[in-house]
């Protein structure tokens, strides 16, 4: 009966809706996965941030980027995972759903590509320092912002958010007066990445109750499908069925591979003179990493095109039923 397959068809969706779901939170779920990179990556960027004299002007990070590129890539990748993953599971597992915050941390690891990959002079390397200057702040404001949503729950959470702000604030000034510095790149991170761990795996921060959660809204899967076919290789269409961490890869893996294809031109290959054969090699990873992000948007809007057909031959024999 016409009843029958609207009902098997409502049962579809949803069963869609909630598989959606479950593949938003398999990593961010995953303590240990978050731990094993959080502890990588402290132990990496003390040893990496201290194979020269930290004090030094000319001992940032950055300055050990010149002279060891491969080591700098991954610093970047290491770091960056490192506070995605746990800030998200951080949110997740205190039931926080702030936009600020949530932007903050999405936005973050792109100014970590930024850092990494364009490390030049000229405008180069005001885009460089753009992108580290953001990438602190924004993993700043997600973990401050999160400390003040707590707030007025318990004692930790106000010394905390207190001493986030004060950090950030003395960050700033001595940047501003002082100069830049290896150490004044590393102790913020240092203290961040030791604050991520006494939140996540210890409880000297009380949880929560959580929150109730609104219903989702379903979403139109001939959009979507839209979506992908035209700018899928930027993760629009995952953006739109609300699979963050999906659409964020996506979009990482497109702006990964474009960063890799002018590098050479751009950042450590040119610092690094990066030419012939080797820029090649530049140019070839690049190129390989950007026809995956195309094949992944095509693969998705392939499945979404399916989807669709199926919905509408479903409301075709429910009518005809009638």
């Amino acid at each position: 009966s016409s009843d029958l397959i609207i009902k098997i068809y409502r049962e579809e969706r949803k069963m869609m809706q909630n598989s959606q779901e479950q593949k938003r939170m398999p990593l961010i779920e995953n303590r240990t996965l978050c731990l094993t990179i959080l502890l990588m990556a402290l132990v990496y960027n003390v040893i990496f941030g201290c194979v020269r004299n930290p004090l030094g002007e000319e001992n940032t990070i950055s300055w050990i980027g010149y002279d060891h590129p491969f080591a700098f890539l991954v610093w970047g990748g290491l770091t960056a995972a490192a506070f995605f993953l746990n800030i998200s599971y951080l949110y997740h597992r205190y039931h926080y759903a702030g936009k600020i915050g949530t932007i903050s941390l999405y936005t973050a690891p792109m100014m970590a590509m930024t850092v990494i990959f364009i490390n030049d002079w000229g405008w180069e390397h005001v885009l460089h320092w753009i992108g580290a200057i953001g990438f602190i702040a924004l993993n700043g404001a997600a973990l401050l912002l999160f400390f003040l949503h707590h707030f007025k729950t318990h004692i930790s959470y106000k010394i905390t958010s207190f001493a986030v702000a004060g950090m950030l604030l003395a960050m700033l000034v001595i940047l501003l007066t002082v100069g830049k510095s290896g150490l004044l790149e590393l102790v913020p991170m240092w203290i961040a990445m030791i604050l991520l761990f006494l939140v996540n795996f210890t409880e000297i921060y009380p949880v929560t109750e959580q929150a109730a959660v609104p219903a989702a809204r379903a979403k139109d899967r001939k959009k979507a499908e839209k979506l992908a076919w035209g700018l899928g290789i930027f993760g629009a269409h995952q953006f739109y069925l609300s699979c963050w961490p999906q659409g964020l890869g996506h979009l990482w893996m497109t702006y990964v591979g474009c960063l890799f294809c002018l590098d050479r031109f751009i950042g450590m290959g040119n610092i690094n003179g990066i030419e012939g054969e080797s820029a090649w090699i530049y140019l070839a990873v690049g190129f390989s990493i950007l026809i995956g992000s195309a094949a992944w948007a095509v693969c998705d809007a392939l499945e979404l095109h399916r989807g669709v057909r199926k919905e509408a031959r479903a409301y075709a024999y429910a009518s005809q039923s009638r």
